[in-house]
């Protein structure tokens, strides 16, 4: 892999929010490979440190910046550091969330569990997206993505995890209605079971060389064609990328 000035998404400024491991891992890396410049978000330096690295020794461009997101101002360092490293800010890709306690039923959850499922799953896309969308409006464009795993599936004990991001859906459609007018696309990718976190080791493969099913690389791939230009006229839709799994 390599950056790639002719890519799909060159010229293009990323945030991937939660960049810290497994999917959070494979999207930048086939970000870097589109052409993006991105900016890699999440609580921790050493993971994103190691990630940018990674990406420059590929050929490609990244920063990164720690913050909290279930903050105004986790927020607000977000998207200041952004601008004042890339300028712009074209792509949002939120992929916060934990499943922590979330395979409790309703009523063996108690509050505190609840809130935090809440929290870290829901509440962080809207602080996510407070930050961006004043600069989106200023370009006029704008892709959001949020990840909703569990949100389009039949969850049988994950009460607190799955309202969460059902949330994530329905705030996906109302957030694409609000600010059609603004060029703001926003758009939420639902992926099933990721089984490991393959996914770098293919990035710049073209698909028929992949091996498909369950890894990372296949919501990666989801989320640079709604990062791209060829989605330009898709918005507010949930996409199932699980092998067919919603459907059982």
């Amino acid at each position: 892999m390599s950056g790639n000035s002719a890519g799909r998404l060159a010229g293009k400024v990323a945030i991937i929010a939660g960049a810290g491991g497994g999917m959070g891992r494979s999207t930048p890396l086939w970000f870097a490979a589109e052409g993006a410049k991105l900016m890699l978000v999440a609580r921790r330096a050493e993971p994103l440190a190691a990630m940018v690295s990674d990406i420059e020794a590929r050929g490609g461009e990244a920063d990164y910046v720690t913050a909290d997101l279930t903050t105004v101002q986790g927020g607000v360092k977000m998207i200041d550091a952004t601008i004042e490293r890339w300028g712009q800010i074209d792509v949002l890709f939120d992929n916060l969330g934990d499943a922590a306690a979330s395979g409790l039923r309703l009523h063996e959850t108690d509050e505190e569990a609840w809130k935090y499922l809440v929290d870290i799953n829901l509440h962080t896309g809207y602080m996510c997206v407070q930050a961006a969308i004043p600069k989106m409006q200023e370009q006029k464009q704008g892709s959001i993505i949020f990840v909703s795993a569990a949100g389009e599936t039949r969850q049988r004990a994950n009460a607190g995890y799955g309202a969460a991001k059902w949330g994530l859906i329905g705030l996906t459609r109302s957030l694409a209605r609000q600010y059609r007018d603004d060029g703001i696309r926003v758009n939420c990718i639902c992926p099933g079971g990721i089984g490991d976190t393959r996914g770098e080791e293919d990035a710049g493969l073209p698909p028929s060389e992949l091996v498909r099913g369950g890894h990372p690389a296949d919501i990666a791939m989801a989320a640079v064609f709604l990062a791209s230009d060829e989605s330009a006229w898709i918005s507010g839709v949930s996409i199932d990328i699980d092998g067919g799994e919603s459907m059982m």
